[in-house]
């Protein structure tokens, strides 16, 4: 099997060409299978999974794609929980290289299938050849012209607009929310998480356009009823109050989103009674986003990696320091070298000290710990640098509580160093 990972992360030709191509070269699995296709800036890997625990709870077999993958890149395939063994992984990487090299030897023009279009035609195999009820799909980037793009599915759903990718979207909220709109089809329910404002406006007017009916839910009277160290609940109409396995007032929205799919899946009849969804909405799990790894000492993580994850994280983290004592924590931080300084400043004044370490991703440089350093002193706060995660996580964890995050790259490398 050739290494997925080999391929171009971008290509230089934007478009569904190639996806297209190398789907009808693989028979157009995705033609064949059930998909609820999800997009979003943040949240949109929490409300697939709310919903593919929920569904699977039902008795539903289960297909979820996300990316990226923490640990393992066999994760970003799930059948009911479970990631694809490497055999079946190295059976269709090959099928769908032997497709990629046969779209690339016809269409030069179109420049190389990259390394997510591959993904995507891996998946599709996988799910139809084992007979998947539905597949929860998630966008790698965007929308429009994402690879996830060749579907057509039983519902939309778009969590929240923000800024991020924005060399690629677009650096206005609009231009962001006119790329994820792109995945609205003809007659096809839009289930939206987005707040309202501009960037709302351009997906209802897409949706509006395409005849696709418009749910949103800031057009229902549901409610958070708070969370702590257990969970989240909220109350929402049709179901009463549900309880959340997933920490932080931003997972209470993502649970009201996944619950309102639901409820739209319900309708196109799909049997899902109350008591399913109460066990896979307080079941459910997602790793990386506000997890305690640990409560003595106190270790929390979380991936969020632009504006608006960090302020969802920086929130989270005041809300759980009365029942730390009050503490500041100690910050083991790291990101990749694309992003701006500025990501810290919302933790500067939750932060004890920062324990900076490199962001490692394989394939995008992390920024310079000692950068990151330089710019936390330059704020009043004290701040190391450790090359090796383990290191920095040990160091840190002197001065409990401790918060890891700044990028799901850190956060995998964290959990792979505490599982090896």
């Amino acid at each position: 099997m050739k290494v997925i990972g080999q391929r171009e992360r971008f290509g230089s030709h934007l478009g569904l060409e190639r996806i297209r191509l190398l789907c009808d070269f693989l028979g157009n699995p995705q033609e064949k299978l059930k998909f609820i296709h999800v997009a979003g800036t943040n949240g949109k890997g929490s409300v697939s999974a709310f919903m593919a625990k929920v569904l699977e709870e039902g008795g539903f077999r289960v297909g979820l794609f996300t990316s990226p993958h923490l640990e393992h890149y066999s994760e970003r395939f799930r059948i009911n929980g479970t990631p694809i063994d490497q055999e079946s992984l190295s059976k269709f990487v090959d099928q769908g290289e032997a497709g990629a090299l046969q779209v690339e030897q016809a269409h030069p023009e179109l420049g190389p299938v990259t390394e997510f279009e591959l993904a995507t035609a891996v998946a599709f195999q996988y799910f139809l050849e084992a007979q998947v009820d539905l597949v929860v799909l998630e966008t790698g980037l965007g929308g429009r012209l994402d690879a996830t793009n060749v579907v057509h599915p039983l519902l939309s759903v778009i969590t929240t607009i923000g800024h991020d990718h924005t060399d690629r979207l677009g650096t206005s909220l609009e231009e962001i929310a006119y790329e994820k709109g792109g995945i609205i089809k003809e007659g096809v329910p839009v289930i939206s998480g987005v707040a309202p404002g501009l960037a709302e406006r351009v997906l209802l007017e897409i949706a509006t356009q395409l005849r696709a009916p418009w749910r949103s839910i800031y057009d229902l009277p549901w409610e958070g009823l708070g969370w702590d160290l257990a969970g989240g609940r909220l109350f929402f109409p049709g179901w009463g109050e549900i309880k959340v396995g997933l920490l932080g007032d931003h997972q209470i929205q993502n649970a009201a989103t996944a619950l309102l799919a639901l409820q739209e899946l319900a309708k196109l009849g799909w049997n899902l009674p109350l008591e399913v969804v109460q066990r896979g909405m307080k079941e459910v799990n997602w790793p990386g986003r506000l997890e305690v790894l640990s409560h003595e000492p106190f270790i929390i993580l979380d991936g969020g990696h632009n504006q608006e994850g960090m302020a969802a994280l920086v929130q989270s983290l005041h809300h759980l320091q009365p029942q730390l004592g009050g503490e500041k924590f100690t910050m083991v931080f790291g990101m990749l070298h694309n992003k701006s300084l500025d990501l810290l400043d919302p933790l500067l004044p939750l932060a004890k000290r920062f324990v900076f370490t490199a962001a490692e991703s394989g394939r995008l440089a992390p920024m310079d710990p000692k950068v990151l350093a330089d710019y936390a002193q330059s704020h009043g706060v004290e701040a190391v640098v450790y090359g090796d995660v383990g290191q920095a996580l040990n160091e840190a964890s002197k001065t409990a509580p401790v918060c890891i995050c700044g990028s799901l790259y850190l956060v995998g490398s964290i959990k792979r160093y505490l599982n090896a």
